[in-house]
C-alpha cells in the first residue's frame, strides 16, 4: 500500500513529528513511526549510506517538504 507525502506527513505529524525539527531530538518511540512510514512508502536507505533507515527517510521528507514551501 503506497501512500502519499501528504499521507506520510499526516501520519508523522499525529505521532508528534515535527518536519522541521532535528532528526537526533526524536523520542525512540517517534523514531519507530519515522520506520514504520518508510516500509509503507518502501523507501529504503543508500547501499552505502552510514546512517539508519529512519534518519534518510527522515531527511528525504525534509528535503521534499523544503522544495514544496519555495
Amino acid at each position: 500500500m503506497a501512500v502519499s507525502y501528504t499521507e506520510a506527513l499526516q501520519y508523522l505529524d499525529a505521532n508528534g513529528i515535527d518536519i522541521g525539527q532535528d532528526f537526533f531530538t526524536l523520542s525512540s518511540f517517534q523514531v519507530s513511526a519515522l520506520v514504520e512510514m518508510a516500509k509503507i512508502q518502501r523507501y529504503y536507505k543508500p547501499k552505502n549510506a552510514n546512517g539508519s533507515r529512519a534518519r534518510y527517510y527522515f531527511a528525504a521528507l525534509q528535503r521534499d517538504y523544503n522544495k514544496s514551501r519555495k
